[in-house]
């Protein structure tokens, strides 16, 4: 079992948490490249994810397509509100997610860690 750092985004996190977003993404950057089911993706103190099933996409567009938005993004309108919240967030590089794709992850379980 790998881990691997990632940004939090309390929202999404607590989405995962409650079972309502049930596919974490990221761009398939090198650092990605070898996760695989059962490894873990933490969020700094916050909490961590176990990742289930993985599968890779050339686009947002081709995931959603193929999984549905409503498990990427369970509070948006519609595929293009969802498409339009991942895109919209700082660290999203739409130039990068062309040259590579992305990395679909199931959320086998959520869990945040005790404060200390």
């Amino acid at each position: 079992m790998a881990t691997y750092d990632a940004t939090l985004h309390e929202e999404a996190f607590e989405t995962m948490e409650a079972s309502r977003k049930t596919v974490y993404t990221l761009i398939a950057t090198p650092e990605y490249s070898m996760i695989c089911s059962g490894d873990r993706v933490e969020f700094g103190k916050f909490g961590s994810i176990t990742v289930g099933m993985v599968r890779r996409y050339a686009t947002l567009e081709a995931l959603v397509e193929a999984e549905g938005w409503q498990c990427l993004m369970p509070d948006a309108q519609d595929a293009d509100d969802a498409l339009r919240q991942i895109r919209d967030t700082e660290e999203w590089d739409t130039a990068e997610e062309q040259a590579r794709g992305i990395m679909a992850m199931r959320v086998r379980e959520a869990k945040r860690k005790d404060p200390e």
